[in-house]
């Protein structure tokens, strides 16, 4: 009995003897682990600030398309980073530029890199998203957004804000005024600007309309395309099968059945800027679009 508590004395400080061990060892490997993560935020943060400085560069001279070039750096140092290079190159098809940079930190005999690519593109400041909203959103069923959503906004939308001019101005310019439409109007299969009067409501999957559709009341769309800028001054019920390409204003809320939703069913509404540009053209006012320099898409990659 003796015998076999000594062996179980001797096993149990083996093993102490091996855990203490193995967690000096541990503590000595967690400095070095602590200082590389910092330098990788670190070489992160400058390949960032990189973006940021070729982002300024192109906003300042005003230029989106095309812009092909590498600008290479010697000296461009902060701290013990340095940022290598910047590379700029531009899309003529959607009129977007790839920005990519590369950074590189030194901690000791270790060098560090990193690269940061955003894809930029000039964006109206005054048609940002997909679909504005007064009132809460919310994407319900197989409803698809894709673009920017912005809801409860603040300030509350402004007419002449988005479009340049007032509604007085805007219904003076409508191709098409129509009071009190009923249901499917013939109207929303023509071009142009169209201002509706009263309650909008559409159930026929083949209408088809482009432009500018301002209705100054309620709409309910459960079928139908869209493609251009839609301002509704009252509510959106949204059901059905739908498809809506540029952007789309809702100064009161947006209800299905009475409840505060943007759209549900197959609904599917894309921010387009081609759609959005077409529609200010047809009307006269490019004039009025405010561009500014936005990432659209931003990607990183560590350890070159």
């Amino acid at each position: 009995m003796g015998k076999l508590l000594i062996i179980i004395i001797l096993v149990m400080i083996l093993i102490s003897v091996f855990i203490i061990t193995s967690v000096q060892d541990k503590a000595q490997e967690s400095p070095e682990l602590l200082s590389n993560n910092l330098i990788e935020i670190e070489t992160k943060a400058l390949s960032r600030e990189a973006l940021k400085y070729g982002m300024n560069k192109i906003n300042e001279s005003g230029v989106s398309v095309p812009l092909n070039y590498t600008e290479t750096f010697t000296d461009f140092n902060v701290l013990e980073g340095s940022i290598d290079s910047i590379k700029y190159t531009s899309n003529a098809m959607n009129d977007s530029i790839e920005i990519i940079s590369y950074a590189s930190y030194q901690n000791g005999n270790d060098t560090f890199h990193h690269k940061s690519s955003a894809l930029v593109a000039w964006v109206p400041e005054n048609v940002q998203a997909a679909i504005t909203a007064n009132s809460s959103i919310v994407v319900t069923g197989s409803a698809t957004v894709v673009g920017d959503i912005i809801q409860n906004s603040d300030p509350p939308l402004s007419f002449e804000e988005v479009f340049g001019i007032t509604k007085e101005e805007m219904l003076a310019r409508a191709d098409i005024v129509i009071n009190n439409p009923g249901n499917n109007p013939s109207c929303l299969d023509s071009l142009g600007t169209i201002w509706i009067n009263g309650y909008l409501k559409t159930t026929n999957d083949s209408f088809d309309e482009s432009g500018i559709l301002i209705v100054d009341g309620d709409a309910k769309f459960s079928g139908g395309n869209f493609s251009g800028v839609m301002w509704i001054t009252g509510d959106l019920d949204w059901v059905g099968n739908n498809y809506f390409e540029g952007a789309i204003y809702v100064e009161g809320g947006i209800t299905i059945e009475g409840d505060p939703l943007i759209l549900g069913g197959n609904v599917y509404t894309v921010y387009n800027l081609g759609a959005i540009t077409a529609a200010f053209d047809d009307l006269g006012l490019t004039q009025t679009l405010r561009y500014k320099l936005d990432i659209v898409s931003l990607f990183e990659d560590d350890d070159l």
